[in-house]
């Protein structure tokens, strides 16, 4: 499976069941290296041996009382045995090698597999987890509004010279276990602003699952506050994630625009 870029939580996923298929693809292999070893000790029969057997069958023909005929097809059995056992083991040797690339191939395909069910089950717990606070969205109202707080601030630092035709500005905010927090457009971050369950009096989350289920809740509710706060259809707010990290794209047109006018 290919590198997951748009998602460290599901990157991480990815990255355990690799680890897990290549583990497994190393004591396929080592295994591999074993039983061939085992199969071939000097990992091919030389010519020198053939020769060898095959003399020794002769001998055999000889001891059990045939005459030189008989030395002569002892010779001949030998060599055929040999080379019979040699291809034998040539043969064995690539079965060996083709079952075991295609454990290994299984042992990734596995891999993935797991990688797509969790992946599918941690999207389904989050889903779950913003259904939930959508209904009961009156609990998190505080958190709704320091949101919005913070990205009424935003706009309101955003150029609004008479140069620009639109006003824009993103606000990016991150759910952590332990609350929420703030970055500006220069990546500049500031612990007062950060909204903290322990003083807001709200428990810590417990996974981050819940933080990305937060996160959407939180993203559609702002968005929602936002849109009533100014006359309609007078901005457009694109949202974009990942993970729990949220960043909300403010675009309206700017009142103070002025038309660039000819000099001449």
């Amino acid at each position: 499976m290919d590198q997951i870029n748009n998602s460290p939580i599901k990157e991480t996923i990815r990255q355990q069941n690799e680890r897990d298929a290549r583990d497994i693809e190393f004591q396929i292999r080592k295994k591999l290296d074993s039983d061939i070893a085992k199969l071939t000790p000097k990992g091919k029969f030389s010519g020198g041996a053939c020769v060898g057997f095959a003399v020794a069958f002769g001998f055999v023909g000889v001891a059990l009382g045939f005459d030189t005929d008989g030395f002569l097809g002892g010779l001949l059995v030998g060599a055929i045995f040999y080379l019979l056992l040699n291809e034998w083991s040539k043969s064995r040797k690539k079965s060996m090698q083709e079952q075991a690339e295609k454990d290994i191939r299984n042992a990734y395909a596995e891999a993935d597999s797991r990688t797509v069910q969790q992946i599918n089950a941690y999207d389904n717990e989050v889903k779950q987890y913003c259904q939930r606070i959508l209904q009961k969205s009156d609990t998190i109202a505080p958190m709704v509004q320091h949101n919005v707080d913070m990205f009424q601030r935003m706009v309101s630092h955003a150029d609004a010279g008479s140069n620009m035709r639109f006003v824009e500005s993103d606000f990016t905010f991150t759910v952590f276990v332990t609350g929420i927090m703030y970055s500006y457009q220069s990546h500049y971050t500031n612990p007062q602003d950060d909204f903290n369950f322990d003083k807001q009096r709200f428990r810590n989350l417990n996974k981050d699952a819940e933080c990305e289920g937060l996160a959407q809740a939180l993203a559609k509710l702002t968005v929602k506050k936002m849109t009533s706060l100014y006359p309609p259809n007078s901005l457009h707010i694109t949202v974009s994630h990942i993970d729990a990290q949220v960043t909300m794209h403010y675009k309206a047109a700017n009142k103070n625009f002025i038309a660039a006018r000819d000099i001449l």
